[in-house]
C-alpha cells in the first residue's frame, strides 16, 4: 500500500511539463518535451543559456552561455540593446572603434551613450517566475534613474517576459514612456543573440547556413552608415564560409515578419523571428555578424539602426504615456525528422 501511494504522489510531478525555478542567481525555464532556457537578472536580464533535446541529447545553443569569466574576445550569450544600437558620433567626433566619444545631441546638450546602449549594464528586477501546465515564464523590468539620465534624459520603464510554450521561446519586450516626458522618447532595440557554431557538436561550421527573406543592405563604410542601400537576399541558403567574417551585414527590406534560419548540416535548424508594434520607415531588421572559424554566429535582431540617434534614421518615436512592444520567437526544427502524418479530411 504505501509503495501504490509513493507511485500515484509521483505521477502529477511526473506529468508535469514545465518548470521554473531561482537558482545561483539565474532563472531558470524548462519544458521537459525539448528546451530549456536560462536568464540572467544580474547581467542585464540576458538570455544565457538554451538547450534544447535533438536527437536525445540535450544541446547548449548560446556561445559561452552562462560562462561570465573575463575575456578579451566576443562574451557572446544574449545581451539585450537599449536605447542604441551599435555606435553613435556626431559630426564632430571622429568614429572610433572603440566607441570612444560614441554620443549624440538632444536639447542643446551633449550626451554619452556605450556602444548598444546601456540597459545591458544594470541588473534587473525580477517581478515574477512561473510554471503552469501550458508555459513557464519570467518578467523583469528596469527603470530609469539619476543615473541612467546621464546617458538619456527620459522616464521610463522597460519589461521582458520570457515565455517557454510547446518548445518555442517566445520573448516580448515593452518600453513605456513616462507621462512626465517633455517630448517624443526616441530609441533603438536590439538583441545581440549569438549562436555557439556548429549547431551540433562534430558537425562543419563553416557548412552551415544562413536563409533570411531580406531585401536590402544598409551600406556601411566601415561600421557607420553611408545612407545608401544596395539590394541583398538570402532568400536562398548561403553557407556562412562565403559570408564576411566578423563583419556586420546590415539587412532590411523585409516584407511580414522578419526572420532569419541557421541550419547545421547535422540536421538542427534555429529560426528566429520578430515583429514590433511599430516599425521606423528605414531599419535594419537584422544585423549579422559572426565567424564561423572561431565558433560564432549572431543573427542580431533589431528595430534600429547604427548612429541612429544621431541621423534619426532607425529611430521608434514614442509619445509620453505610450507604449511600444517587440516580440521575438526562437524555435527549432530537425530537418531529418519525418513530417506529421497528414489525416486526410472526411
Amino acid at each position: 500500500m504505501k509503495a501504490l501511494l509513493a507511485l500515484l504522489l509521483a505521477l502529477p510531478l511526473a506529468a508535469q511539463r514545465y518548470s521554473a525555478a531561482g537558482e545561483r542567481g539565474f532563472i531558470e525555464l524548462g519544458d521537459n518535451e525539448g528546451m530549456r532556457v536560462t536568464i540572467s537578472p544580474e547581467h542585464g536580464a540576458e538570455l544565457c543559456g538554451v538547450k534544447v533535446l535533438f536527437r536525445e541529447q540535450w544541446r547548449q545553443l548560446i556561445y559561452r552561455a552562462c560562462d561570465y569569466t573575463p575575456t578579451k574576445a566576443w562574451a557572446g550569450r544574449a545581451p539585450w540593446l537599449w536605447p542604441a544600437t551599435a555606435r553613435n558620433f556626431p559630426a564632430d567626433v571622429p568614429p572610433a572603434e572603440d566607441s570612444a566619444g560614441s554620443s549624440y545631441d538632444y536639447r542643446g546638450k551633449r550626451y554619452p551613450m556605450p556602444i548598444h546602449g546601456f540597459a545591458r549594464d544594470h541588473a534587473w528586477k525580477v517581478e515574477s517566475v512561473h510554471a503552469g501546465p501550458a508555459s513557464a515564464r519570467a518578467v523583469l523590468s528596469l527603470g530609469d534613474t539619476a543615473e541612467t539620465r546621464r546617458f538619456y534624459p527620459f522616464g521610463w520603464r522597460l519589461e521582458i517576459e520570457y515565455t517557454l510554450a510547446q518548445r518555442e521561446l517566445l520573448i516580448e519586450m515593452r518600453v513605456r514612456a513616462s507621462n512626465q516626458n517633455m517630448d517624443e522618447m526616441f530609441f533603438s532595440a536590439g538583441n545581440h543573440i549569438t549562436f555557439r557554431l556548429p549547431l551540433v557538436e562534430g558537425s562543419n561550421a563553416a557548412a552551415v547556413t544562413l536563409q533570411s527573406p531580406s531585401a536590402i543592405e544598409y551600406v556601411k563604410n566601415g561600421f557607420m552608415p553611408t545612407g545608401a542601400k544596395r539590394p541583398y537576399s538570402l532568400g536562398r541558403p548561403a553557407a556562412l564560409a562565403t559570408l564576411p567574417r566578423a563583419q556586420a551585414v546590415t539587412l532590411g527590406g523585409y516584407r511580414g515578419d522578419a526572420w532569419m534560419t541557421l541550419s547545421d548540416p547535422a540536421g538542427l535548424a534555429v529560426t528566429i523571428t520578430h515583429q514590433a508594434s511599430s516599425l521606423p520607415e528605414e531599419a535594419c531588421l537584422f544585423n549579422m555578424w559572426g565567424d564561423a572559424a572561431a565558433g560564432y554566429f549572431s543573427p542580431e535582431p533589431w528595430v534600429g539602426l547604427q548612429n541612429s540617434l544621431v541621423s534619426g534614421k532607425g529611430l521608434v518615436m514614442l509619445k509620453p504615456g505610450a507604449e511600444w512592444t517587440w516580440r521575438l520567437r526562437l524555435s527549432t526544427l530537425d530537418l531529418e525528422a519525418p513530417a506529421p502524418r497528414q489525416v486526410p479530411a472526411r
